[in-house]
């Protein structure tokens, strides 16, 4: 599920582009990024129901977790720098810096509540599944609220010129993602 929530969340980026006019390459390739990485800093409705749609998030509601909730606790805090832009004739590269929940923290988080509950099996005897199945749902947010921020390293996003757009390559959203995941 945490690879496809990151690659679903990073499939919104790929559509970054921008057209010219009377703003510079630059300028136009840094309100192109702003634009989509916005929807997510600010919890875009939206883009927070799209995406636990996209991924399915329904499946966390056996374990008593509102998919929309979830995604938006798992964003909370995410933000953005873009460090620079340069362009070279019809190609240009954007180094930009994430700030998101580290997915290393919420991993390890995760598994010492599980590792708690595993220690203690007393606690689960005689519950039924629909109470287990709570349980798990409140260890998965309570694992994903504790965690803190953190800078991913620098991801360079590639573009190229097709006319008057200005896109980004085809590997933005898995550079995107790696970035998120090793975090």
């Amino acid at each position: 599920m945490s690879l496809l929530l990151v690659g679903a969340l990073l499939g919104a980026v790929v559509s970054l582009s921008g057209c010219s006019g009377e703003k510079s390459d630059d300028e136009i390739i840094r309100a192109s990024l702003t634009s989509e990485l916005d929807s997510i800093k600010n919890l875009d409705d939206n883009f927070v129901n799209e995406l636990s749609e996209s991924i399915d998030m329904s499946q966390l509601s056996v374990y008593g977790i509102d998919g929309v909730e979830f995604m938006k606790a798992y964003l909370g805090g995410f933000d953005y720098a873009i460090d620079s832009v340069t362009v070279d004739g019809d190609t240009a590269e954007a180094q930009i810096t994430l700030t998101c929940k580290s997915y290393t923290g919420y991993q390890q988080a995760l598994q010492n509540a599980v590792n708690q509950k595993i220690a203690n099996p007393d606690e689960l005897a005689g519950k039924s599944n629909d109470d287990i199945n709570q349980e798990i749902g409140e260890i998965v947010i309570g694992s994903l609220d504790g965690v803190e921020l953190a800078a991913t390293q620098p991801i360079t996003i590639k573009y190229t010129r097709d006319g008057e757009e200005w896109k980004p390559a085809s590997s933005t959203s898995g550079d995107i993602a790696a970035a998120l995941i090793t975090n």
